[in-house]
């Protein structure tokens, strides 16, 4: 067999690999969310007919790579991937999906490689791969619910839904879980979900893509690691998983833009405008939560609401228009330790950690075997 022939093979088996462990992993989260807890009436009622289809995606979207992948082998044409990135930034040409997809992820593949982000093979010490493989999927955009007290900012409640449900139905939505007075409502679309492959909303700036995409991958790498595996044990941990995530994702993502040597005009994001916007208003979002947070545990939940959709207001006055704030809004946002509204320690000790760290992948190392909050405060600085 050639080495060509032979690197496929084993590159398919190790997607195979890769693609039956997570889908276990999701099968199992999603059953034991079914068993251990099941959702309230109220969001069974408004999530009706829109609710994510987990399995029906994993064993649709899995054989379809695998095929698209031994098709390729007995292909020998050459794809002219700067036309099909140029057409599919510029359209969204569908045939040129698939093509765009096999680029990006390469050059994700080949930065993390260059970063020192490969997995040594095991029983084969001396041999690295990237693992898992990047597998991304750019025709799906998905949406989540997200669910807090009104008399607290605490995610209690995800719930993924589907492509089909439109913008003007989110309100609805929120409606109908908010009925009974007790909970605080938010639907809103999210940029990418760490399924396998993971669906991942592709903007018209390829450095903004590549980034979730390699956002999306860190989830990935982190599932075979105390740190991934601990994500849903409590708010804190998902905060460090999704901090961890968008350091590396942003780096990740950056070198791997450099990574794509293309005449091709592709669109990348220069709006110093839009960073004007962001330094205007991300310290009206962290003063807005540290406010909000205080006045709930005073009890005071009208006067909170009252003064979030003040907030609101001078938001969209300052140029940043949020449909809605609102608890579940600060909860679902605040799990991002980078995000403005964040109340968490876990953002600024990780970006510390990342900065005294001699490289991307001495980051990882140091953070990957953190499995509890405890194990994280005797990993990062203070």
């Amino acid at each position: 067999m050639s080495g060509k022939r032979l690197g496929l093979v084993m590159a398919l088996s190790v997607l195979a690999l890769a693609g039956a462990a997570l889908v276990v992993v999701l099968t199992l989260a999603l059953l034991r969310s079914q068993t251990a807890s099941a959702l309230d009436e109220a969001v069974s009622e408004a999530t009706e007919g829109h609710r994510f289809e987990l399995l029906r995606f994993e064993f649709t979207h899995l054989p379809n790579r695998l095929l698209t992948e031994i098709a390729r082998w007995f292909d020998d044409r050459e794809e002219d991937e700067d036309a099909a990135l140029e057409r599919w930034f510029s359209s969204r040409r569908e045939p040129d999906r698939k093509a765009a997809e096999r680029a990006l992820e390469g050059a994700i593949a080949r930065s993390a490689s260059a970063l020192g982000l490969d997995s040594p093979l095991p029983l084969f010490g001396d041999v690295s791969l990237q693992w898992p493989p990047v597998d991304v999927d750019l025709g799906e955009t998905l949406r989540v619910l997200a669910v807090s007290p009104r008399s607290e900012v605490r995610l209690v409640r995800t719930v993924l839904l589907g492509s089909d449900i439109e913008a003007d139905e989110f309100e609805r939505l929120e409606a109908v879980v908010e009925a009974d007075g007790e909970w605080s409502a938010w639907v809103t679309t999210i940029g990418g979900v760490a399924l396998y492959p993971a669906p991942v909303v592709s903007s018209r700036d390829y450095l903004r893509t590549l980034q979730i995409m390699a956002h999306e991958w860190t989830h990935h790498y982190l599932g075979f690691y105390p740190l991934g595996l601990s994500y849903a044990r409590g708010p804190e941990m998902r905060t460090i998983n999704e901090t961890v995530a968008d350091i590396v994702g942003d780096e990740l993502g950056a070198a791997a833009a450099l990574t794509i040597e293309s005449e091709a005009e592709l669109p990348i994001a220069d709006n110093p405008e839009r960073e004007a916007i962001l330094a205007r208003t991300d310290p009206i979002l962290r003063s807005l939560r540290l406010e909000v947070d205080e006045l709930l545990a005073q009890g005071e939940v009208e006067e909170a609401e009252r003064r979030m959709e003040s907030a609101r207001r001078e938001l969209i006055d300052a140029g940043r228009p949020f449909r809605k704030i609102n608890q579940a809004f600060l909860a679902f946002r605040g799990g991002y330790g980078a995000s403005a509204s964040s109340a968490s320690q876990w953002g600024p000790r990780l970006f510390a950690l990342r900065e005294a760290s001699e490289s991307l992948a001495h980051f990882l190392e140091q953070v990957r075997g953190i499995g509890s909050p405890e194990e994280a405060n005797r990993v990062l600085p203070r």
